[in-house]
């Protein structure tokens, strides 16, 4: 059996929670998913859309400094008219069998609103994100990592039915930050 690569162990990520009626939406979603499958991957946390996906901090620096990479990517994004940012949700999708999420409009605001935080955390923490790959996806996860194979495209269907359309301004982000039992819990929350 293959070993786990050794290496630091992510301690934060950053996301931006949901309004508490889609948040609610997503949360009866993530239900569905564990009663009809046993999907638990992800539960965790609130509802949210990951800008920041998991990185671990390099020696040296702490909370304080994430909370202060935090604060000068929204101050800047904030200066070029970035946030708030409009956030439309429409309908679910997948990434293959492996990831069901509620569908995020894309667009140059997110795009944008991604570089600015990657150049933010590469410049201040250096060596915590690893060099950013695909194009940056923003989604709402329901379930990951857990689903039965074979499964998905009777969950896409089912969730179809619901017709989920929702709209917000994102103008705060959250920090996540791991627990000691390996969970991870709000760390702070930081707005315009």
């Amino acid at each position: 059996m293959r070993q786990p690569k050794a290496g630091p162990r992510h301690t934060h990520f950053i996301g931006i929670e949901l309004p508490p009626a889609l948040a609610e939406v997503v949360e009866d979603c993530r239900s569905w998913m564990e009663g009809a499958y046993g999907c638990r991957s992800g539960h965790g946390t609130p509802p949210h859309i990951t800008l920041l996906p998991p990185f671990a901090l390099p020696p040296g620096y702490g909370d304080g400094d994430v909370a202060g990479c935090c604060a000068e990517a929204l101050r800047q994004a904030a200066q070029k008219g970035i946030v708030p940012l409009p956030v439309r949700v429409e309908g679910f999708g997948s990434f293959s069998e492996r990831t069901l999420f509620a569908h995020v409009a894309d667009g140059e605001g997110w795009q944008q609103l991604y570089a600015g935080f990657v150049r933010v955390f590469q410049e201040e923490l250096p060596g915590a994100l690893k060099k950013p790959g695909r194009r940056f996806c923003p989604h709402i996860s329901i379930a990951n990592r857990d689903i039965p194979a074979g499964s998905m495209e009777d969950a896409l269907r089912h969730f179809a039915q619901l017709g989920l359309e929702s709209s917000f301004e994102a103008d705060s982000v959250t920090i996540f930050a791991r627990t000691r039992d390996g969970g991870w819990a709000v760390g702070g929350h930081l707005g315009l």
